[in-house]
């Protein structure tokens, strides 16, 4: 895990699971969100390739919560937060308790 700054005043904190030896066999990179107001969230940010790879194996494809990415950088990352938390969070990922302090 890693931990990026958002440049938003609304995010406290973005983790993301980015280990580079696991990288080449997902297709999938979850990220964990904490808002400055306590919630929290995950996403899970899936590029278009393995979209398409996922669909040339099946005739379809069951998918909740899903992000789709170009590709798996730093800014896809923020630009898919940025719009969760601007489209309300709660469409995306999952609602986490605030965090006691």
């Amino acid at each position: 895990m890693r931990s990026m700054d958002s440049g938003d005043a609304r995010v406290a904190s973005i983790l993301v699971a980015d280990d580079p030896e696991l990288m080449q066999q997902r297709d999938g990179l979850d990220v964990v969100v904490r808002l400055r107001d306590g919630r929290g969230f995950t996403l899970t940010l899936m590029p278009l390739d393995a979209l398409q790879r996922k669909l040339a194996d099946a005739p379809s494809l069951l998918a909740t919560r899903l992000v789709l990415v170009r590709h798996f950088t730093d800014d896809a990352v923020l630009h898919a937060v940025r719009a969760a938390v601007d489209q309300g969070i709660e469409r995306f990922g999952t609602l986490q308790p605030p965090l006691e302090q």
